[in-house]
């Protein structure tokens, strides 16, 4: 099978509100002969379930939910689901962390002063005399509708260049910023066949910028901030759960339907 990835609807949006997300858990139970009961946590067994509803579909997204559900053949195969509700970035909170790709001459510093008042913002130093990129390269689709945010800083006014760029091209967008804290915002679609696309920030020669709070979203705007670690918003292991896919006709070329994705940690 080749890589399946759970279908973005004409709006630009993964899914339709209301959601809701459970995490799920198992309990392991021994009874023993004497009627003696011994409860354990399954440490293998983590699950993330979202109840998903759509109404008002036009006919192309149906067809692209139906072509979806035939080419994993229901529950059998699994795809990569974006979580509408969370940041896809890994370890937005550590972007010390090596699933951040930074160019050999920038030097990042934890510990700077955040937006929110604390100090969980960090200082990025190119240190080159060429631009240098500070990324991060997900296994997603790259033609969906992406935003890209981040709060950035900088001792006087400057700009800075926000990355996105599949395998095929790329759209650059370079944003004012100064003293005060500003949220940069790059937002639309690449013309892009890849399964791979690069989100991050340009540095010029020299510059130094605090950044906080980078977040992507399969979504045309921003929405508020949601601190990452090792898990994201990316789920490559996951399953439909029903083995057929019931689809409602509730107006001429108009359709509704309600489903349940599962997906295994």
């Amino acid at each position: 099978m080749g890589n399946l990835y759970f279908p973005q609807l004409s709006s630009g949006a993964l899914a339709q509100y209301p959601i809701k997300k459970a995490r799920l858990f198992r309990t392991i139970k021994n009874v023993l002969p004497d009627g003696s009961l011994f409860l354990a946590e399954d440490p293998g067994y983590s699950r993330w379930q979202w109840n998903l509803s759509y109404s008002a579909l036009s006919p192309s997204d149906v067809q692209a939910i139906q072509a979806h559900f035939s080419a994993c053949k229901g529950p059998l195969h699994a795809f990569t689901f974006v979580d509408p509700t969370d940041n896809m970035l890994r370890w937005s909170s550590d972007l010390s962390n090596s699933h951040w790709q930074a160019s050999p001459l920038i030097h990042v510093q934890a510990g700077a002063a955040d937006p929110l008042g604390g100090a969980n913002g960090f200082v990025l130093t190119n240190t080159a005399e060429n631009s240098q990129e500070f990324t991060q390269t997900l296994a997603v689709p790259a033609n969906f509708t992406y935003c890209l945010s981040m709060y950035i800083a900088r001792s006087s006014q400057a700009t800075v260049g926000l990355i996105r760029r599949g395998s095929e091209s790329t759209q650059p967008l370079t944003v004012n910023i100064g003293p005060t804290w500003t949220r940069a915002v790059s937002a639309g679609q690449l013309i892009d066949s890849g399964s791979e696309l690069t989100v991050g920030v340009s540095l010029s020669a020299g510059q130094q910028i605090s950044i906080f709070g980078p977040q992507l979203e399969a979504q045309p705007a921003p929405s508020e901030y949601r601190s990452t670690a090792q898990i994201s918003g990316v789920h490559p292991n996951s399953h439909w759960t029903v083995g057929q896919l019931s689809i409602e006709a509730t107006a001429p070329d108009l359709y509704s339907t309600a489903f349940t994705i599962e997906t295994i940690d």
